[in-house]
Parts: C-alpha cells; sequence; structure tokens
C-alpha cells in the first residue's frame, strides 16, 4: 500500500543555503528547489519513500518515531543533496 503522500509535503533546508518546498501531488510529490519551477516524482516501486522521474530521485529519511525528516536528491549534475525539514 502506498504511503499517504501528506507526510512529505512542507519545507525543507539544504546545503549551501539551498531549500525546497514538497507537496503532495497525484500519485507522488512535486518539489521546487527555491524558486524555480515544480518537478513532479512519481513513487518508485522498488522502495517506500523513494520518488523518481527519469534519472531525478528524491530519497525521504525518517526518524525512529517514523517521521519524515528530510531527504537527499540526486540526478545527472548532483548527488544525494541533503535537505532537513523545517516545519
Amino acid at each position: 500500500m502506498p504511503p499517504a503522500l501528506h507526510v512529505y509535503a512542507g519545507c525543507y533546508a539544504g546545503e549551501s543555503a539551498a531549500s525546497a518546498e514538497v507537496m503532495a501531488a497525484d500519485g507522488g510529490v512535486a518539489v521546487r528547489f527555491g524558486r524555480g519551477s515544480l518537478g513532479r516524482l512519481e513513487l518508485a516501486a522498488s522502495a517506500p519513500d523513494v520518488f523518481r522521474r527519469g534519472s531525478m530521485i528524491a530519497r525521504f529519511h525518517r526518524n525512529a518515531d517514523g517521521d519524515v525528516t528530510g531527504f537527499s536528491y540526486s540526478d545527472p549534475l548532483l548527488r544525494g543533496m541533503r535537505f532537513t525539514r523545517r516545519d
């Protein structure tokens, strides 16, 4: 059963003053980096808390209580850029 997508929604702070906003989207999440455009990623069938579109991958992290605490983002130009939940 897919996770409830609203648990991923929120504002995240990244390395080097980068920021990201995550919103629940139909079958996945939409991610906006800074003032850029939204990119929709779909839930990967292979792993929980992983969303992808082509070579773009967002892996969400949880604490011991199961709360989403951040995510790592990778694409052809970036590898494992970490974002921490701010809200």
